[in-house]
């Protein structure tokens, strides 16, 4: 059983309309983390966000990676069998983009005090630009503020809370810089986040 379906919906819901910036992004890198895939790259959606997916969309390809094969936090594996992983084939409909999609290239941290923030994620260096040319906070503050209230949504799900830790954990574990500290290239807010 995946997460509440209503929570995943208002999670996207709250990201509709909001960019990273107030003009398209991917005009920076020719809209590379949405079509430059290679064979084992994509994005994965969150467990139960697949019934949003009506079957007739005609930009994605499927896999679905098993939580005893694949890294994920470790409680996935006792709740989830696998997690499908979607490999855009063109641009999408954005009113279809997964919620991963929608906070990219953002990631939450859970701060020691329990506040929840975002980060760059670590998986964007070398896909995405922002992380090396905009300080987190050189982003649309409506953009991170709806991402954090998103993500903050889907924690009020244990698994979602676990993988949250979890990715707090690979930040830890990679020592990336936080909102405080200048990350490389100059850039405030941080590594990247799976």
């Amino acid at each position: 059983m995946g997460v509440d379906l209503r929570l995943i919906a208002e999670a996207r819901r709250l990201l509709a309309d909001e960019t990273p910036l107030p003009f398209d992004c991917g005009t920076l890198c020719g809209h590379r983390c949405c079509t430059d895939f290679g064979p084992d790259e994509g994005i994965y959606l969150i467990p139960g966000e697949l019934p949003l997916f009506d079957g007739t969309e005609d930009f994605t390809r499927w896999q679905f990676h098993s939580t005893r094969e694949y890294e994920f936090a470790p409680s996935w594996e006792e709740r989830f069998d696998a997690v499908p992983f979607l490999q855009c084939t063109r641009l999408c409909d954005r009113t279809k983009r997964p919620f991963e999609c929608r906070t990219y290239p953002l990631l939450p941290y859970l701060r020691p005090d329990g506040e929840l923030e975002m980060r760059y994620s670590f998986l964007a260096r070398g896909l995405c630009p922002l992380p090396e040319r905009y300080r987190l906070d050189e982003l649309d503050p409506a953009f991170v503020e709806a991402a954090r209230r998103a993500w903050a949504l889907l924690m009020e799900d244990e698994a979602m809370r676990e993988h949250v830790e979890w990715l707090t954990a690979q930040f830890d574990a990679l020592e990336l810089p936080g909102l405080d500290e200048e990350g490389p290239c100059g850039a405030r807010g941080g590594g990247e986040p799976s």
